[in-house]
Protein backbone atom coordinates (compact mmCIF):
# COMPACT_ATOMS: atom_id res chain seq x y z
CA UNK A 1 0.00 0.00 0.00
CA UNK A 2 1.16 3.21 -1.05
CA UNK A 3 1.50 6.31 1.72
CA UNK A 4 -0.37 9.48 1.18
CA UNK A 5 0.87 13.12 1.86
CA UNK A 6 -1.02 15.52 1.66
CA UNK A 7 0.35 19.10 1.97
CA UNK A 8 -0.97 22.72 2.15
CA UNK A 9 -3.85 24.80 4.50
CA UNK A 10 -5.57 23.24 7.73
CA UNK A 11 -7.93 26.08 8.50
CA UNK A 12 -11.05 26.45 10.70
CA UNK A 13 -14.49 26.50 8.72
CA UNK A 14 -16.58 28.90 10.79
CA UNK A 15 -19.62 26.75 10.19
CA UNK A 16 -23.26 29.24 10.50
CA UNK A 17 -25.44 28.37 13.21
CA UNK A 18 -29.14 28.82 12.26
CA UNK A 19 -31.83 27.84 15.61
CA UNK A 20 -34.81 26.73 14.63
CA UNK A 21 -36.84 29.68 14.98
CA UNK A 22 -33.96 31.91 12.55
CA UNK A 23 -36.00 33.58 9.96
CA UNK A 24 -35.32 32.96 6.23
CA UNK A 25 -32.47 35.12 4.75
CA UNK A 26 -31.73 36.26 8.16
CA UNK A 27 -27.74 35.88 8.93
CA UNK A 28 -26.58 33.05 11.65
CA UNK A 29 -26.58 33.85 15.19
CA UNK A 30 -23.56 32.22 15.90
CA UNK A 31 -20.81 30.21 14.29
CA UNK A 32 -19.16 26.89 15.27
CA UNK A 33 -15.41 26.54 14.62
CA UNK A 34 -15.12 22.93 12.49
CA UNK A 35 -11.31 22.38 11.12
CA UNK A 36 -11.29 21.86 7.56
CA UNK A 37 -8.74 23.05 4.32
CA UNK A 38 -9.11 21.17 1.39
CA UNK A 39 -5.61 19.28 1.77
CA UNK A 40 -6.72 18.50 5.42
CA UNK A 41 -9.77 17.38 4.54
CA UNK A 42 -8.63 14.89 1.58
CA UNK A 43 -5.74 13.34 4.33
CA UNK A 44 -8.37 12.87 6.84
CA UNK A 45 -10.61 11.54 3.78
CA UNK A 46 -7.82 9.02 3.11
CA UNK A 47 -6.84 8.20 6.29
CA UNK A 48 -10.71 6.99 7.51
CA UNK A 49 -10.74 5.38 4.63
CA UNK A 50 -7.40 3.13 5.96
CA UNK A 51 -4.46 4.80 4.36
CA UNK A 52 -1.22 5.62 5.94
CA UNK A 53 -1.93 9.32 5.78
CA UNK A 54 0.33 12.02 6.89
CA UNK A 55 -0.16 16.10 6.61
CA UNK A 56 2.07 18.63 5.80
CA UNK A 57 1.97 21.75 6.76
CA UNK A 58 1.77 24.64 9.11
CA UNK A 59 -0.56 25.66 11.68
CA UNK A 60 -0.58 28.39 14.51
CA UNK A 61 0.39 27.68 18.07
CA UNK A 62 -3.07 29.00 19.03
CA UNK A 63 -6.41 27.00 20.14
CA UNK A 64 -7.28 26.97 16.33
CA UNK A 65 -3.93 25.16 15.64
CA UNK A 66 -4.24 22.65 18.12
CA UNK A 67 -7.62 22.55 17.68
CA UNK A 68 -6.70 20.97 14.28
CA UNK A 69 -3.58 18.68 15.32
CA UNK A 70 -5.44 17.09 17.33
CA UNK A 71 -8.73 16.44 15.43
CA UNK A 72 -6.74 15.38 12.65
CA UNK A 73 -4.67 12.52 14.85
CA UNK A 74 -7.96 11.55 16.10
CA UNK A 75 -9.13 10.36 12.78
CA UNK A 76 -6.35 8.68 12.20
CA UNK A 77 -3.48 11.55 10.43
CA UNK A 78 0.15 11.53 11.14
CA UNK A 79 0.63 14.80 12.60
CA UNK A 80 4.39 14.48 12.85
CA UNK A 81 5.07 16.58 9.57
CA UNK A 82 2.66 19.46 11.14
CA UNK A 83 4.33 22.55 12.07
CA UNK A 84 3.64 25.30 14.55
CA UNK A 85 4.13 28.95 14.26
CA UNK A 86 4.51 30.96 16.99
CA UNK A 87 3.89 34.48 15.23
CA UNK A 88 1.48 33.92 12.57
CA UNK A 89 -2.42 32.83 13.23
CA UNK A 90 -4.20 29.44 12.38
CA UNK A 91 -6.18 30.80 8.77
CA UNK A 92 -10.14 31.05 9.16
CA UNK A 93 -13.34 30.76 7.00
CA UNK A 94 -16.08 31.84 7.35
CA UNK A 95 -18.78 29.77 5.69
CA UNK A 96 -22.23 30.95 4.14
CA UNK A 97 -25.02 28.40 2.45
CA UNK A 98 -27.81 28.80 -0.28
CA UNK A 99 -30.61 26.88 -0.60
CA UNK A 100 -28.78 23.98 -2.72
CA UNK A 101 -26.10 23.81 0.21
CA UNK A 102 -23.79 25.26 -1.71
CA UNK A 103 -20.79 27.45 0.21
CA UNK A 104 -19.72 31.03 -0.12
CA UNK A 105 -16.07 31.91 1.82
CA UNK A 106 -15.08 34.82 3.94
CA UNK A 107 -11.21 33.78 4.33
CA UNK A 108 -9.44 35.29 6.72
CA UNK A 109 -5.76 34.52 5.74
CA UNK A 110 -3.57 37.08 5.51
CA UNK A 111 0.21 36.20 6.75
CA UNK A 112 -1.26 33.11 8.50
CA UNK A 113 1.31 30.21 9.61
CA UNK A 114 0.02 28.03 6.50
CA UNK A 115 1.22 30.63 4.15
CA UNK A 116 4.90 31.27 5.50
CA UNK A 117 5.42 27.55 5.66
CA UNK A 118 8.98 26.60 4.07
CA UNK A 119 10.14 24.10 1.69
CA UNK A 120 13.22 23.26 4.42
CA UNK A 121 10.68 22.41 7.03
CA UNK A 122 9.61 19.62 5.28
CA UNK A 123 11.59 16.31 6.96
CA UNK A 124 13.69 14.73 4.31
CA UNK A 125 12.70 11.04 5.18
CA UNK A 126 8.81 12.00 5.34
CA UNK A 127 8.72 11.93 1.19
CA UNK A 128 11.56 9.60 0.83
CA UNK A 129 9.11 6.98 1.96
CA UNK A 130 7.28 7.58 -1.49
CA UNK A 131 3.51 6.90 -2.11
CA UNK A 132 1.30 9.91 -3.50
CA UNK A 133 2.24 13.48 -2.88
CA UNK A 134 -1.26 15.44 -3.15
CA UNK A 135 -1.69 19.16 -3.00
CA UNK A 136 -4.15 22.05 -4.43
CA UNK A 137 -4.07 25.64 -4.96
CA UNK A 138 -4.48 27.60 -2.36
CA UNK A 139 -0.84 27.14 -1.78
CA UNK A 140 -0.21 29.22 -4.94
CA UNK A 141 -1.99 32.25 -4.18
CA UNK A 142 1.43 34.25 -2.88
CA UNK A 143 4.98 34.13 -4.44
CA UNK A 144 6.85 32.77 -1.41
CA UNK A 145 4.60 29.82 -0.65
CA UNK A 146 4.37 28.81 -4.27
CA UNK A 147 8.06 28.91 -4.20
CA UNK A 148 7.57 26.24 -1.14
CA UNK A 149 5.15 24.08 -3.17
CA UNK A 150 7.42 23.59 -6.60
CA UNK A 151 10.36 22.75 -4.20
CA UNK A 152 8.20 20.06 -2.84
CA UNK A 153 6.49 19.00 -5.95
CA UNK A 154 10.15 18.51 -7.53
CA UNK A 155 11.54 16.90 -4.49
CA UNK A 156 8.29 14.22 -4.51
CA UNK A 157 8.89 13.41 -7.41
CA UNK A 158 12.85 12.98 -7.23
CA UNK A 159 11.72 10.53 -4.86
CA UNK A 160 9.63 8.60 -6.84
CA UNK A 161 6.15 9.93 -5.65
CA UNK A 162 2.87 10.06 -7.60
CA UNK A 163 1.75 13.86 -7.44
CA UNK A 164 -1.44 14.72 -7.31
CA UNK A 165 -3.43 18.39 -7.99
CA UNK A 166 -6.94 19.43 -7.30
CA UNK A 167 -6.97 22.64 -8.43
CA UNK A 168 -9.38 23.91 -5.44
CA UNK A 169 -9.73 27.23 -6.87
CA UNK A 170 -10.99 29.85 -4.73
CA UNK A 171 -10.58 33.19 -6.39
CA UNK A 172 -11.29 35.35 -3.17
CA UNK A 173 -8.02 33.93 -1.70
CA UNK A 174 -5.68 35.28 -4.27
CA UNK A 175 -4.63 38.50 -3.82
CA UNK A 176 -4.27 39.08 -8.16
CA UNK A 177 -6.93 36.58 -9.50
CA UNK A 178 -5.60 37.47 -13.14
CA UNK A 179 -2.28 35.38 -11.84
CA UNK A 180 -4.19 32.35 -11.20
CA UNK A 181 -4.49 30.26 -14.63
CA UNK A 182 -0.98 30.62 -15.54
CA UNK A 183 0.30 30.04 -11.76
CA UNK A 184 -1.96 27.16 -11.38
CA UNK A 185 -1.48 25.66 -14.65
CA UNK A 186 2.46 25.33 -13.85
CA UNK A 187 1.54 22.73 -11.21
CA UNK A 188 -1.03 20.82 -13.36
CA UNK A 189 1.92 20.60 -15.84
CA UNK A 190 4.00 18.87 -12.82
CA UNK A 191 1.24 16.17 -11.64
CA UNK A 192 0.53 12.73 -12.49
CA UNK A 193 -3.19 12.87 -11.25
CA UNK A 194 -4.92 15.91 -11.63
CA UNK A 195 -8.75 16.38 -10.16
CA UNK A 196 -10.53 20.06 -11.27
CA UNK A 197 -14.41 20.64 -11.60
CA UNK A 198 -15.91 21.68 -14.60
CA UNK A 199 -16.91 25.33 -13.07
CA UNK A 200 -13.61 26.05 -12.10
CA UNK A 201 -11.96 24.44 -16.05
CA UNK A 202 -14.46 26.90 -17.34
CA UNK A 203 -13.77 30.06 -14.64
CA UNK A 204 -9.79 29.35 -15.51
CA UNK A 205 -9.59 28.35 -18.75
CA UNK A 206 -12.38 29.59 -20.66
CA UNK A 207 -11.07 30.63 -23.87
CA UNK A 208 -9.53 26.89 -24.51
CA UNK A 209 -12.20 23.74 -25.10
CA UNK A 210 -12.09 21.47 -22.87
CA UNK A 211 -10.93 18.42 -24.93
CA UNK A 212 -7.60 20.93 -26.22
CA UNK A 213 -6.99 21.55 -22.09
CA UNK A 214 -7.19 18.14 -21.43
CA UNK A 215 -5.11 17.40 -24.52
CA UNK A 216 -2.49 19.69 -23.37
CA UNK A 217 -1.91 17.96 -20.20
CA UNK A 218 -2.00 14.74 -21.15
CA UNK A 219 1.04 15.87 -24.03
CA UNK A 220 2.80 17.15 -20.76
CA UNK A 221 2.74 13.96 -18.86
CA UNK A 222 -0.21 13.96 -16.88
CA UNK A 223 -1.67 10.41 -16.66
CA UNK A 224 -5.30 10.33 -15.17
CA UNK A 225 -7.67 13.98 -15.49
CA UNK A 226 -10.78 14.20 -13.56
CA UNK A 227 -13.85 16.37 -13.86
CA UNK A 228 -16.53 16.46 -11.82
CA UNK A 229 -19.58 18.80 -11.97
CA UNK A 230 -21.77 18.52 -9.33
CA UNK A 231 -24.48 16.02 -9.71
CA UNK A 232 -23.75 15.35 -13.24
CA UNK A 233 -21.61 12.52 -14.58
CA UNK A 234 -17.63 12.81 -14.20
CA UNK A 235 -15.64 12.97 -16.53
CA UNK A 236 -11.91 10.78 -16.66
CA UNK A 237 -9.02 11.15 -19.44
CA UNK A 238 -5.83 9.20 -19.77
CA UNK A 239 -3.64 8.62 -22.04
CA UNK A 240 -5.70 6.01 -23.70
CA UNK A 241 -9.49 6.36 -22.34
CA UNK A 242 -11.80 8.58 -22.55
CA UNK A 243 -14.96 7.88 -20.29
CA UNK A 244 -17.50 9.43 -17.47
CA UNK A 245 -19.21 7.71 -14.11
CA UNK A 246 -22.39 8.93 -13.07
CA UNK A 247 -22.62 10.04 -9.09
CA UNK A 248 -25.15 8.57 -6.71
CA UNK A 249 -28.74 10.84 -6.66
CA UNK A 250 -28.03 12.21 -3.09
CA UNK A 251 -30.48 14.80 -1.20
CA UNK A 252 -26.99 17.47 -0.66
CA UNK A 253 -27.10 18.98 2.88
CA UNK A 254 -23.88 20.22 2.98
CA UNK A 255 -20.80 20.37 -0.13
CA UNK A 256 -18.19 21.63 2.04
CA UNK A 257 -16.15 18.45 1.72
CA UNK A 258 -17.85 16.42 -1.21
CA UNK A 259 -14.97 17.65 -3.45
CA UNK A 260 -12.24 16.29 -0.98
CA UNK A 261 -14.28 12.87 -0.03
CA UNK A 262 -13.97 11.96 -3.94
CA UNK A 263 -10.16 12.82 -4.01
CA UNK A 264 -9.68 11.07 -0.98
CA UNK A 265 -11.76 7.66 -2.01
CA UNK A 266 -10.02 7.78 -5.32
CA UNK A 267 -6.38 8.39 -3.76
CA UNK A 268 -7.54 5.94 -1.21
CA UNK A 269 -8.33 3.06 -3.60
CA UNK A 270 -5.22 3.83 -5.84
CA UNK A 271 -2.97 3.19 -2.52
CA UNK A 272 -4.39 0.52 -2.02
CA UNK A 273 -3.89 -1.37 -5.47
CA UNK A 274 -0.34 -0.01 -5.73
CA UNK A 275 3.01 -1.00 -4.04
CA UNK A 276 4.92 1.58 -5.89
CA UNK A 277 3.75 4.50 -8.05
CA UNK A 278 5.49 2.71 -11.08
CA UNK A 279 2.66 0.61 -11.12
CA UNK A 280 0.34 3.64 -11.88
CA UNK A 281 0.07 2.82 -15.81
CA UNK A 282 -0.57 -0.45 -15.28
CA UNK A 283 -3.36 -0.03 -13.00
CA UNK A 284 -4.83 3.08 -15.34
CA UNK A 285 -4.58 0.59 -18.35
CA UNK A 286 -6.80 -1.94 -16.11
CA UNK A 287 -10.34 -0.23 -17.26
CA UNK A 288 -12.51 -2.50 -14.79
CA UNK A 289 -10.27 -1.26 -11.88
CA UNK A 290 -9.99 2.73 -13.13
CA UNK A 291 -13.87 2.36 -13.07
CA UNK A 292 -13.98 0.96 -9.96
CA UNK A 293 -12.02 3.29 -7.97
CA UNK A 294 -14.21 6.39 -9.71
CA UNK A 295 -17.19 4.86 -9.03
CA UNK A 296 -16.07 4.46 -5.27
CA UNK A 297 -14.99 7.81 -5.10
CA UNK A 298 -17.78 9.31 -6.56
CA UNK A 299 -19.69 7.89 -3.77
CA UNK A 300 -17.77 9.11 -1.11
CA UNK A 301 -18.43 12.30 -2.43
CA UNK A 302 -22.18 11.85 -2.68
CA UNK A 303 -21.90 10.40 0.79
CA UNK A 304 -20.34 13.68 2.56
CA UNK A 305 -22.44 16.16 0.49
CA UNK A 306 -25.34 14.07 2.26
CA UNK A 307 -24.12 15.22 5.54
CA UNK A 308 -23.17 18.55 7.40
CA UNK A 309 -19.29 19.68 7.93
CA UNK A 310 -16.19 18.77 7.10
CA UNK A 311 -13.84 15.53 8.76
CA UNK A 312 -17.11 14.50 10.36
CA UNK A 313 -18.90 14.10 6.81
CA UNK A 314 -16.16 12.05 5.08
CA UNK A 315 -16.97 7.97 4.90
CA UNK A 316 -15.47 5.10 6.77
CA UNK A 317 -15.29 1.47 5.95
CA UNK A 318 -18.29 0.93 8.07
CA UNK A 319 -20.24 2.90 5.82
CA UNK A 320 -20.90 0.46 3.04
CA UNK A 321 -19.51 2.95 0.24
Amino acid sequence: MLNIISFGEALIDMMPDYPADCPDGAPPRAFIPYPGGAPANVAVATARLGAPTWFLGQVGDDVFGHMIADTLRQHGVNTEPLAYSNHAATPLAFVAHDSRGERRFSFYRNATADLLYRAEQAPESLLARGGVFHICSNTLTEPAIEATTHALLARAGDQGCLRSMDVNYRANLWPRPQEAPEAIWRCLTSADIVKMSREELNALYAGTGEDAILAELLEVGVRLIVITDGSNPVRYVTPNQDGTVAPPAVAVVDTTAAGDAFVGGLLARLASALATGAELDAWLANQAALSDALQFATRCGAFAAARYGAYAALPTPDDGL
